[in-house]
């Protein structure tokens, strides 16, 4: 059996309400704590997301292109690619497409305890808005410092909204991402409109192409690579479903 859950780009058919919006579920199955959708909204329309309570659920709209503007009772952003994240229900939110459709994937987390608790000593301020410079540059062993020329950003820092965190990988081929395993999270992939390259997860290969989605459980041994004139472009999503372990020091650890 396949290592790989995955949603190929393209399969997903959109069916638009009358206030031009259309958000359809993306692998529902995979796991009970994550909703994704793949969401479009028409050129000049407006749509206000329901919100949910202080840390018993949290968003996250990432957009896949430029175009209109963000907009909460205080604040408002551009779109461009990148990362919003609202406050709860404290502030409504209205999302305007410009000239263009605005294409964008929305997910809704769940928060537990150990959520809450860690969030009571330290999180992220909200709302944010964080497009793709404005983000913490890093590299890892299986990355840069193996010689890739994947450029690695953090869009929601790990421990920062609980359990859950996001991050970016860009580089255009022949690159790579090491072989590697995450012992307490799992992962989503969710490739962007101009990526293109295979994905290794268990010693199972598949190429995945723009609007592509991948889920994979923890302990799992996975990397990617990509062609000459190819490109790997993704946001990842990970849930340390049971959360992170402790270290000596009483601290979440690695």
């Amino acid at each position: 059996m396949s290592k790989i859950r995955l949603l190929q780009g393209g399969s997903v058919q959109h069916r638009f309400d009358g206030n031009g919006l259309s958000r359809q579920p993306l692998m529902p199955e995979a796991n009970e704590e994550a909703k994704l959708f793949e969401c479009t909204l028409k050129a000049g329309c407006v749509w206000e997301p329901p919100l949910f309570p202080f840390r018993e659920k949290i968003q996250m709209f990432f957009f896949t292109n430029q175009t209109g503007f963000v907009r909460t009772e205080t604040q408002s952003w551009n779109i461009e690619q990148g990362v919003f994240v609202p406050d709860y229900d404290r502030e409504r939110v209205a999302l305007h497409a410009g000239a263009q459709d605005l294409h964008f994937l929305h997910i809704v987390g769940g928060l537990n305890d150990y959520d809450r608790e860690t969030m009571a000593n330290w999180c992220i301020k909200l709302p944010r808005f964080r497009n793709f410079d404005q983000c913490v540059q890093y590299t890892e062993g299986f990355t840069g410092d193996a010689g890739s020329n994947v450029t690695s950003r953090l869009l929601i820092e790990g421990r920062a909204c609980g359990r859950w965190s996001m991050g970016w990988n860009e580089g255009m081929g022949p690159t790579f991402i090491g072989e590697h395993v995450h012992k307490h999270l799992v992962q989503w992939y969710y490739v962007l409109p101009d990526g293109s390259f295979t994905y290794i997860a268990g010693g199972d290969e598949q190429d995945l192409g723009p609007g592509s989605l991948s889920y994979t459980e923890a302990n799992t041994p996975h990397g990617s690579r990509s062609a000459e004139g190819k490109r790997i472009n993704y946001i990842w999503l990970e849930l340390a479903t049971n959360g992170y372990p402790v270290g000596p020091d009483g601290f979440p650890g690695l």
